[in-house]
């Protein structure tokens, strides 16, 4: 049975962006694509101005998004995916979120049509890894075109890391990789078994990035060195147990892991500079979108350069030990 992507699209050049990235994601895993499509009609409160729309006005706005569908499919079609339109009058984040309970992932990108210049995420962008019933992948206005920041944040070399360790002066590199952020004492998530599957499917090695919080402890709180030398290694024997986890189900995954200890969103924001893809998870728990995401991922798809893979984590669990 095919897997569907549902693609939210506005004619902006960043939902361009998200499309294209979503036909070459549908050809490698064999994958149709459901466009989704909203609109509204400006509201005007006439105790303050007297406005009146033309009485086509809806059905002009309606006609505008269709061409804009119509174009959409047309470039999927060409790619040889199957593509179906929908095409709604709403809020666009309501009408993808309802959509994503049909789907097996979702695309959109980073920035949309509206919002503030200084804003960094757009509403459906913001909205959907935090409610979406399905994965969601958010991609950069820039994609595929890798634009660096001014100030790319520099990250100290890994406590430890899988195989030979080299010397990395000022950032790690990811480059051909899709990198998942693992919490380092767990060994089962979610977000690892999503990382795998779709590092699977691209033939890219995976790399598994933990990072340890000793960097938020207060100086009369810092632990002995021998006591971070446990910790650190640690981290890498229950590391160690998760690649073994993988094993049975992708034993032609190349996998390697990468412990930092610094914080958590530097480390993954500097991840996107070279990873292909960037997969993280998401709290899944009620109340605001901040509490939602939390602070870690905000920031990440806020400051990302390449497409992240949001997984909706339900709940906390102990990781699963073998």
């Amino acid at each position: 049975m095919s897997h569907t992507i549902i693609v939210g699209i506005d004619g902006s050049d960043n939902a361009q962006c998200a499309l294209k990235w979503a036909i070459s994601h549908a050809q490698k895993t064999d994958s149709q694509i459901r466009l989704i499509s909203a609109y509204t009609v400006p509201g005007v409160n006439m105790s303050q101005a007297d406005i009146v729309y033309p009485a086509d006005f809806d059905a002009a706005v309606k006609k505008t998004i269709e061409d804009t569908a119509e174009a959409a499919a047309a470039s999927v079609t060409e790619a040889g995916v199957p593509v179906s339109t929908t095409i709604v009058p709403g809020d666009a984040s309501g009408v993808m979120v309802e959509h994503s309970k049909s789907a097996d992932l979702a695309v959109v990108g980073a920035r949309g049509r509206g919002g503030f210049a200084g804003r960094l995420l757009g509403s459906v962008a913001l909205a959907m890894p935090a409610h979406s019933h399905c994965p969601t992948v958010v991609i950069p206005s820039t994609w595929p075109t890798r634009v660096m920041p001014d100030a790319p944040l520099p990250i100290d070399v890994p406590v430890r890391a899988s195989g030979a360790q080299t010397a990395e002066s000022d950032r790690p590199d990811f480059s051909g990789e899709i990198v998942a952020a693992v919490d380092p004492f767990e060994t089962d998530t979610p977000v690892l078994r999503a990382a795998a599957a779709q590092a699977a499917i691209y033939g890219t090695p995976l790399r598994l990035v933990g990072v340890t919080a000793t960097h938020i402890l207060s100086p009369e709180w810092m632990p002995s060195e021998d006591h971070l030398v446990k910790m650190y290694d640690e981290a890498a024997k229950s590391f160690d147990a998760a690649v073994e986890s993988l094993r049975a189900d992708f034993p032609e995954l190349e996998i390697r892991y990468s412990i930092f200890d610094a914080p958590a969103t530097e480390v993954l924001v500097s991840a996107t500079y070279t990873a292909d893809l960037v997969v993280i998870g998401s709290r899944g728990r009620g109340g605001f979108v901040s509490t939602i995401l939390g602070s870690t991922s905000q920031g990440v798809l806020s400051h990302a350069v390449c497409p992240v893979r949001v997984v909706r984590v339900t709940r906390r669990q102990p990781g699963r030990r073998r």
